[in-house]
């Protein structure tokens, strides 16, 4: 038997975050209750179980693909926060974050010229989504050395100490910071400092 001959292959993966937009025009559904079914046992529109997610019972089809239980795919919804929450497999990472960078102008705490040494092997691996050893330890450096800092080399504006009260609760000198505080600092944070936090600004 001749093999067919391979058009093309894949040389590899990249793995990004969708943003909010992206989710929205990907998603079904915008779902807005979480109820299922209702008390004929029939799934409720916009609810966790709504047709347009897919369908588990036969006799029902999709309103999204028009699929019977055997045909269709599933799809997914989403759902809108009223305000932002801390995620809990980040909860490291947003430490960091808030520790290395500035409470007033979301610079990292390093000059610029501390900065310029890292950024070629930076912008080579973390841009390009290549995986490097000598990358996360200059990354770690990086996050160890700007966190030791209580002035901004930027600004000049005094940083606090912060702490984390398991599980998803930051303080900063004592005052809880809310997420959508976190989520005001890290909007401040230049495109051109992520790198220096190990986040490739065009995948995340």
């Amino acid at each position: 038997m001749i093999e067919p001959e391979v058009k093309k292959r894949i040389s590899g993966l990249k793995f990004a975050l969708l943003s909010p937009d992206e989710i929205r025009r990907m998603s079904a559904i915008k779902i807005t209750t979480a109820d299922t079914y209702d008390e004929e046992g029939y799934p409720i529109d916009r609810g966790l179980m709504d047709l347009h997610l897919g369908v588990i019972e036969p006799g029902l089809r999709c309103k999204t693909c028009n699929g019977t239980v055997k045909e269709c795919p599933g799809h997914y919804g989403h759902i809108e926060l009223a305000m932002p929450v801390i995620h809990i497999g980040y909860v490291k990472e947003i430490k960091e974050i808030l520790e290395s960078t500035c409470s007033s102008c979301g610079r990292i705490k390093l000059k610029d010229d501390e900065l310029a040494v890292y950024r070629p092997i930076l912008e080579k691996t973390i841009l390009n989504g290549e995986e490097s050893l000598e990358a996360l330890d200059i990354v770690r450096k990086i996050i160890s050395e700007a966190s030791a800092r209580d002035v901004c080399p930027h600004c000049g504006a005094e940083q606090h100490k912060i702490t984390l009260d398991k599980p998803t609760t930051f303080r900063e000198n004592g005052k809880k910071l809310s997420p959508k505080e976190i989520r005001e600092r890290f909007e401040k944070i230049p495109d051109d400092d992520l790198i220096f936090l190990g986040l490739n600004p065009k995948s995340a």
